[in-house]
């Protein structure tokens, strides 16, 4: 399922629009640079409300891409809001006899959610749309191993409020908060049991984060987990009244039943330099004093 020298890569909007062409073209020209070609959604450029056009033209793009044996993996342009509308009709059936590549995050967060129930590894990772930022070397290199299945390793500063850290290994599951929460009570329910759960977000105020997590909570997926790796929670507008709590302080207190390590500060989310993560597949996470370290084993 992973990608080799001259494979097409279809790029669609499966959720919010792009306003101009430009992501297009900076992934046109990545993917050159990587000897991979660029195949584009014929809906992904259209715009309707809040939407990449209508709920049926996504969907064919995305269904195309799934069927389409010529195409080894499908790059969302954007995220933003709409995966959740058009989930529910897409048919895998011909994906699961050649699965390939899904790459995104935030509202790409549902189909990942979708492939962990399949057990499809998808990859959580920058979008078209963030080229316009000053990505690093390292995170371009990164990723481009990850597209290219070799196994991604990298490393990030520990944070004061780690709790119990340690070695762990397991298989990781997650994506963005919000997403994670919306699917709650649906078919798509996460199964978080004995894994790793990552969790990041954009913009959300501390009493939206505190009763997400909340509903987990009481929904088990904070139980029995392997370990909870927390990204970055970006953007988070001032709370009136004053919460009282930082995030971070919020997911301690939810978890604080529980036993296993938790690790913040992962360097993935909304970020310039968002560190790949390849959700469905078995990170190792090594804790050392000035470092925390994940490798992708499998």
């Amino acid at each position: 399922m992973f990608l080799q020298k001259n494979d097409k890569v279809a790029l669609i909007s499966p959720a919010g629009p792009i306003t101009n062409r430009q992501p297009v073209t900076d992934a046109e020209n990545l993917l050159n640079k990587w000897h991979l070609q660029a195949e584009l959604g014929k809906n992904a450029l259209k715009s309707q409300g809040h939407f990449a056009g209508s709920d049926a033209e996504r969907l064919a793009d995305l269904q195309k891409a799934l069927d389409n044996p010529k195409l080894k993996a499908i790059w969302a342009l954007r995220g933003g809001y709409g995966s959740i509308r058009i989930v529910d009709e897409l048919n895998f059936s011909k994906f699961l006899s050649r699965p390939k590549l899904l790459i995104g995050f935030s509202d790409i967060t549902i189909l990942h959610c979708k492939l962990q129930q399949l057990n499809i590894p998808s990859l959580h990772a920058f979008m078209p749309v963030q080229l316009k930022d000053a990505i690093s070397e390292e995170v371009l290199i990164q990723t481009k191993n990850a597209f290219f299945g070799k196994a991604f390793h990298y490393s990030f500063k520990p944070s004061a409020y780690n709790k119990l850290p340690q070695n762990i290994e397991g298989k990781i599951v997650g994506g963005n908060l919000a997403n994670i929460y919306s699917l709650e009570g649906t078919p798509i329910n996460l199964d978080t049991q004995n894994k790793i759960l990552f969790i990041e977000d954009v913009g959300e105020s501390l009493y939206q984060i505190d009763r997400m997590m909340i509903s987990l909570k009481k929904a088990g997926k904070l139980m029995g987990l392997k370990a909870l790796v927390v990204g970055q929670f970006t953007d988070i507008p001032d709370n009136k009244p004053y919460f009282g709590k930082t995030y971070q302080e919020i997911i301690l207190e939810h978890t604080a039943s529980y036993s296993y390590p938790i690790f913040f500060n992962a360097p993935i989310g909304h970020i310039p330099n968002n560190y790949p993560l390849l959700l469905g597949a078995t990170l190792q996470i090594e804790y050392f004093a000035n470092k925390i370290v994940f490798t992708q084993i499998k």
